[in-house]
């Protein structure tokens, strides 16, 4: 082993230290990088120079950079994700709808309701009264207003979750794009004996994104490229990758691939509360409205068709609200120009106040389910608000699983610039022993010249 050896080993020092030096510059680089899983190099021997009976070391060199992960937890805060941000979705979205009702307030429609019916009260004790005939009207378009309003901001809010539907849509094909491309770019590294850490760390955070948006399950293979199926449909591996479209059936939002062969099972994400508010809870509510309304459109009608207008003559058989469609509780447009059309008396041109007390009692009166209709809107509003409930429930759950994962995965793979640190001071005090070892090889060589 001559003078050339001590040359050779000190390089090969300078070069491994140098690298090693590069890797914790990138950690300290990317420390607040959420993304990225900070990085280690692992030291081996050079292969050792065999002479005789002897066995001489030939230097150090860097083997591998290891990229440090936890797919365990990885997958966690994947499948957490599915459940935190549906619920949190679907609480923002079920916040929205209670804002429409504008309950407790003298706006709202409990409140408008039984204005109302008081109005009609208060029209029994002076039934001849023009000011409390004109409350009357007055009130019950107020209702009529305000029913309408929250119809057709349900309605509203449908379109608008289908439109949030199809930015989901987009996302999703966006994101299985980019997760093929990368498959494709590890697996090409991998071939040619590459560490795609950067890569890796990549395609990690669009397989969050994605799971923020739909439930997804990934799988590894040998080559480390992930398979990703949405909803038990495969969507994409290291060859392959399918879009999906937007559907609907029996009015329900559907995921489906572009070839329409499959339908998507979404059970988490973002798109899954979507789906459910479009689907079912938006639907229901429209429906509680609407037999809420419709039992003070046929109540009201049904007694007051009973009585007599105090026109002259006086008309029975006349209908207080005309209709009640797609939100619309119409008042008689009779009435709406003739004040004198509302029936109050039940005994014609004699006239009294037995219709308008008995409408005015229809707000005490158990009707479906044995309930009155302040009752039955009572439970409505309760029902909106233990969904809303639960939803926030569910996300303040999930939202403090996802954040101890989430903790725990920058315990483990989060760059500590302490660590990093201490590194750099290592590495480079190797470093300066191997620039020293280079001077001392490059002194005997002198030597030795001097001495020819």
């Amino acid at each position: 082993m001559g003078i050339s050896s001590l040359f050779n080993i000190s390089r090969s020092a300078l070069f491994t230290y140098q690298k090693a030096l590069n890797v914790v510059s990138n950690n300290i680089a990317n420390a607040n990088n959420p993304d990225y899983s900070r990085q280690t190099v692992v030291l081996g021997t050079e292969f050792p120079d065999y002479r005789a009976s002897f066995t001489f070391g030939t230097g150090v060199r860097l083997d591998k950079v290891i990229r440090v992960s936890n797919q365990v937890t990885e997958r966690q805060i994947r499948n957490t994700n599915n459940n935190f941000y549906s619920a949190q979705k679907q609480s923002l979205v079920l916040g929205q709808v209670e804002s429409f009702y504008s309950e407790p307030s003298d706006s709202g429609l409990s409140s408008l309701i039984n204005q109302f019916f008081n109005s009609w009260n208060d029209l029994s004790v002076d039934p001849t009264s023009s000011p409390l005939r004109t409350n009357v009207v007055n009130s019950a378009q107020r209702v009529s207003e305000k029913i309408e309003n929250i119809h057709d901001n349900l309605i509203q809010m449908k379109s608008d979750m289908r439109e949030d539907a199809k930015n989901m849509l987009k996302s999703i094909n966006g994101l299985t794009e980019q997760i093929h491309s990368v498959n494709k770019q590890i697996y090409e590294a991998g071939v040619v004996g590459y560490s795609p850490n950067d890569l890796l760390d990549k395609r990690d955070a669009l397989l969050n994104q994605l799971s923020q948006i739909v439930n997804i399950n990934v799988t590894m293979d040998k080559n480390n490229v992930a398979n990703v199926s949405i909803g038990g449909v495969f969507a994409v591996d290291g060859l392959h990758r399918i879009e999906f479209k937007l559907g609907q059936e029996d009015g329900k939002l559907l995921l489906q691939t572009k070839d329409g062969a499959a339908n998507v099972s979404v059970s988490g994400g973002q798109m899954e509360a979507v789906f459910d508010s479009f689907s079912n809870k938006i639907p229901s509510y429209l429906n509680r409205l609407d037999q809420v309304a419709n039992q003070i459109f046929e109540n009201v009608n049904k007694i007051h068709k009973k009585g007599y207008t105090s026109t002259d003559p006086p008309q029975s058989g006349l209908d207080f609200f005309s209709s009640y469609e797609n939100g619309k509780l119409t008042i008689n447009e009779d009435i709406l120009n003739d004040h004198n059309n509302i029936a109050v008396s039940k005994e014609g041109p004699n006239g009294n106040n037995e219709i308008a007390l008995e409408i005015a009692g229809i707000k005490d009166l158990k009707l479906d389910n044995n309930l009155t209709i302040s009752e039955n809107y009572s439970n409505y509003i309760s029902d909106i608000a233990n969904d809303i409930q639960a939803s926030q429930q569910d996300s303040d759950t999930y939202g403090l699983v996802l954040s101890q994962l989430q903790q725990q995965k920058m315990q483990y793979s989060g760059v500590s610039t302490d660590e990093e640190m201490m590194n750099v001071m290592k590495y480079q005090k190797s470093y300066d022993a191997a620039a020293k070892l280079i001077n001392i090889a490059d002194q005997l060589l002198e030597t030795l010249l001097n001495m020819v």
